[in-house]
């Protein structure tokens, strides 16, 4: 029975390091992809994808980076007029790494994951800073808000053409897709927004990082305009003989 326990224990430790070496390369890339230096190519274009004649791909997913004005202002009425989101998340890297967890958002800039065990990460934005935080080891890391993904959805005054440049528009007959890159850095990485149209929700983001990476989180049971404690904004350290996060 204890070799049995040894293994149960060395087993859980193992999913623990996998889990947090996923989660590591995931806040690396929402802090870096839109505001590093790093070179990479933008993904391929898939073949049959439509061109400005309307053409469509062989799933029937409408591609035009020429997206309207009118959709354009469509959805960046809707991020700008969310309050709150509480969800359930799956996030998944192109890696082979996975996590789940629950996310808490209110605008303007704030966010919070929080990613199950046997990971021992939270990602923060508490308004200024964006911060990933190793549970395990005490070890805050702190970005600027402005230069991750989130703060393309975190920002007060919404836009999709002052910072960023839309150079994917994919639609299809239940969702919307908007790839975006840093316009003083479009080959640092790009940003996927997925939205339900009707009603509109934001569903799904996909991280490309500077090199090569995607990872795709993906909301679940999302409820929006709920009343979310201040308290899941701020940043406390866990200390020794402390609990909670």
């Amino acid at each position: 029975m204890a070799s049995s326990n040894r293994t149960k224990t060395t087993d859980t430790r193992k999913i623990g390091q996998k889990s947090r070496s996923v989660i590591v390369a995931s806040a690396l890339a929402m802090a870096s992809v839109l505001g590093g230096a790093a070179s990479i190519g933008l993904l391929p274009t898939p073949a049959h994808a439509q061109s400005a004649n309307g053409a469509t791909n062989e799933t029937g997913t409408a591609k035009n980076a020429d997206i309207s004005p009118e959709m354009v202002k469509k959805i960046e009425n809707y991020l700008a007029n969310i309050t709150t989101i509480r969800a359930d998340f799956v996030q998944i890297s192109s890696d082979g790494g996975t996590a789940e967890g629950k996310l808490y958002m209110q605008r303007p800039g704030k966010m919070r994951f929080e990613y199950n065990p046997p990971a021992q990460i939270l990602l923060v934005s508490t308004g200024s800073d964006f911060i990933y935080y190793d549970k395990e080891i005490n070890a805050p890391t702190y970005f600027d808000i402005d230069e991750t993904p989130a703060g393309i959805i975190l920002a007060k005054n919404i836009s999709l053409s002052e910072k960023v440049k839309i150079v994917d528009y994919r639609r299809t007959a239940e969702t919307i897709r908007v790839e975006l890159v840093r316009k003083s850095d479009p080959g640092a990485g790009s940003v996927t927004l997925v939205f339900a149209e009707n009603p509109m929700q934001l569903r799904q983001w996909i991280v490309t990082d500077p090199t090569g990476i995607q990872t795709t989180v993906t909301l679940f049971n999302a409820e929006d305009g709920v009343s979310l404690d201040p308290e899941l904004f701020k940043f406390k350290r866990i200390w020794p003989n402390q609990r909670g996060g």
